[in-house]
């Protein structure tokens, strides 16, 4: 038999009739191609889910601070101690010589600000506390420490210092060697 190029319902096989195409006399049906794509969305769903249940159940983020709802509770005090800081004009001059930290405390008039008590903060293994270091008064407004051996290369830190009531914060990238 030859065909000719004519439409689907004028060819001499076959017609089109109601979703149905009769080809040669037996009928064939269209494919419905949603119920396995439903099926493979759900699936998806759920292995994104169970992935995502067991990178939770894994362990705390590390970049969760430890001390987040104590942060919250302070909130008012912190906020006081930083506008009474603030008030006094404080300044802080830091430097690092090799693993020698020293600090600079200078009051608005430039002067020293002696009997503060300074502390410096370093960063923890995941899910362990950080470091506070005490850092030692000197004379002249400076506070000192030393960086443990165990730390090296880029460090993100914390300094507070605070006297009378008044707390200066600062964060820090240092460059340990």
């Amino acid at each position: 038999m030859i065909f000719s190029k004519r439409a689907p319902s004028a060819h001499p096989a076959g017609t089109v009739a109601a979703g149905r195409i009769a080809t040669l006399g037996v009928p064939m049906r269209k494919r419905n191609h949603w119920p396995p794509l439903i099926v493979l969305l759900i699936a998806g769903f759920l292995a994104l889910s169970a992935w995502s249940f067991q990178q939770a159940a894994r362990g705390v983020s590390a970049v969760t601070d430890s001390d987040y709802y104590s942060h919250g509770l302070r909130y008012d005090q912190t906020r006081l101690e930083q506008n009474k800081a603030l008030s006094l004009g404080w300044d802080m001059q830091i430097a690092l010589d090799g693993r020698q930290f020293k600090v600079s405390l200078l009051d608005s008039r430039r002067q020293p600000v002696d009997g503060a008590q300074a502390e410096l903060t370093l960063p923890a293994a995941p899910g362990s506390v950080p470091l506070r270091l005490p850092l030692s008064a000197a004379t002249g407004g400076t506070y000192l420490g030393r960086i443990p051996d165990a730390f090296h290369g880029e460090q993100t830190v914390r300094i507070d210092i605070e006297r009378e009531g008044a707390r200066l914060s600062r964060h820090l990238l240092l460059a340990i060697p």
